[in-house]
């Protein structure tokens, strides 16, 4: 996994081993390449992200080997990798995303369920389940939505689902050719695109909910 910190010119990177539950989380300088800051981590990380108004990484991680897998959300200081709150799952950890007009964290994980926490205090506000696998999440202040990717990859199957970001109440899904990898908000043009594990990139449109078009 890798993201941008643009304010701090640097980037982060998490490399592990899922089989060993095992990471290593990087802080990389953009302009001269040299490793900032760098910390062992005890599960597999699944997901980072920066986080410009907590000046944190947010992470999503799973410990896949034990007898029971679990998995939890973590804010990280990104100067120290100091570890400054843990959000506990039932299952490892597929997606985060962070709402900034809500002040909350988006989480998806392997027990088909979408969580969102409020950042100050880390209670849960509201979960989601879901009969598929939600494997990517995207959210839209602007449409006040959030994106769902839905999979069953052993089915080849899957579906995009568009939820109301307050309540959690499902607007609309439209099904999709295969399962679905990733999933994005297009704003300007009232879109959402997703991609799935066929190669197929779909633009579908909001209000009619239609697909525009379909790059492959």
């Amino acid at each position: 996994c890798v993201a941008y910190a643009q304010p701090l010119r640097a980037f982060i990177s998490a490399e592990g081993s899922m089989a060993k539950d095992i990471s290593k989380v990087t802080v990389w300088d953009m302009d001269s390449l040299a490793k900032r800051t760098e910390m062992n981590y005890g599960n597999f990380l699944t997901d980072v992200i920066f986080v410009a108004e907590l000046h944190a990484i947010v992470s999503g991680d799973g410990a896949f080997m034990k007898d029971k897998q679990a998995g939890q959300v973590v804010i990280w200081n990104i100067d120290t990798l100091e570890q400054h709150r843990k959000l506990r799952c039932t299952n490892p950890v597929t997606r985060v995303a962070f709402a900034a007009a809500m002040s909350a964290i988006i989480s998806a994980d392997r027990s088909n369920t979408l969580i969102v926490w409020d950042v100050e205090s880390g209670a849960r506000r509201m979960e989601v389940h879901f009969d598929l696998l939600p494997w990517s999440i995207d959210y839209s202040p602007e449409l006040g939505a959030i994106a769902v990717g839905e999979s069953n990859f052993k089915e080849h199957c899957g579906q995009l689902v568009v939820l109301d970001a307050d309540t959690g109440a499902r607007r609309f899904a439209l099904p999709c050719d295969a399962a679905v990898s990733s999933v994005a908000f297009v704003p300007d043009l009232g879109a959402v695109v997703c991609g799935d594990r066929s190669g197929q990139l779909s633009v579908w449109d909001l209000a009619s909910r239609r697909r525009r078009s379909g790059l492959s």
